[in-house]
Formats: structure tokens, sequence, C-alpha cells
């Protein structure tokens, strides 16, 4: 595959081949493919890890404090609706302005409950917390001044 590519690299007057999608996907998807050839017929071995009987397993008790199952759906559920919301507000004719902000607020809410619940945010050191917020402020500062040097009417 490389040796039919070579002559129309180093060729004169392929003006756009480096420009070509065509042929910049092919070259990662041939490096795959050539991997996984080596890989198939690799003298080597793959053994998958043998289980632990079950009379070796011992478990740690939970924390306490932490949620169960149910709360984790709870909170995934209350993730799709905000999800829901944000999809029907794009959809909605308003202020270009407002539906940004909106949005982004909508963004904050449910960056703050994936941190708290799924990161388990909540039962860390507050040093955590801090991090995390200072994150989510950078990062929301950074889209505003990306977006205004764009052209986008923020303010």
């Amino acid at each position: 595959m490389l040796l039919i590519l070579l002559p129309l690299v180093l060729s004169p007057g392929v003006k756009g081949f480096f420009e070509d999608p065509r042929y910049l996907l092919g070259l990662p998807l041939a490096a795959v493919g050539a991997l996984g050839i080596l890989v198939a017929l690799s003298p080597v071995e793959l053994r998958w890890p043998q289980p632990i009987p079950q009379a070796e397993v011992h478990l740690a008790p939970g924390a306490e404090g932490h949620p169960g199952p149910s709360e984790y759906v709870t909170v995934g559920a209350i993730l799709a609706v905000i999800t829901m919301v944000e999809v029907g507000v794009y959809y909605m004719h308003i202020v270009k302005g407002a539906l940004i902000t909106v949005l982004l607020v909508l963004s904050a809410m449910k960056f703050v409950l994936v941190v708290l619940w799924f990161m388990h945010l909540r039962f860390d050191s507050k040093i955590f917390t801090v991090l995390f917020g200072g994150g989510l402020l950078l990062v929301v500062a950074l889209f505003v001044v990306v977006l205004t040097s764009l052209g986008a009417s923020l303010v």
C-alpha cells in the first residue's frame, strides 16, 4: 500500500496530495490496517486474565454518605432533562446573546452535577472544589473571549 502511495507523494506536480481529504483519511486507515495484520500474524499468544475464584474476593465496605444506585439514576435523569432543555432552547427564536447565556448556564449546571456526583467531589477535600470551580470559570472566560474575538455579539 505504501509503495503505491510513494510515487504519488514524491512525484512533482502533485499539488494537492496533502490537501485532498481522501488521501489524508486513507493514510491513517492504512496504518491501522497494517498494524492489525501485524498483530494477527504475530507469534505472541495473547491471553485474557483468569477470573478470581469467588472464595478469594473480599470487598471493602462502602464509605459512609456516598449515594446509592437510585441517586445516580436520579442525577442521570436530571442531566437528560437539562440536555433536552438545551436542545429546546437552541431551536427557540430568542436573542443571540440570551441564547448563549442560557446555554452557558445550563452547561455549568450539568458540569456541577457531574463533578459533584459522578466524580464524588461532594465527598473529597475542598481543594478539589476550588480547582474544578476555578477550571470552570477559566473555561467560561476563554469561551467568552474566543466568541467575542470571532465576532459573536455577547455584549
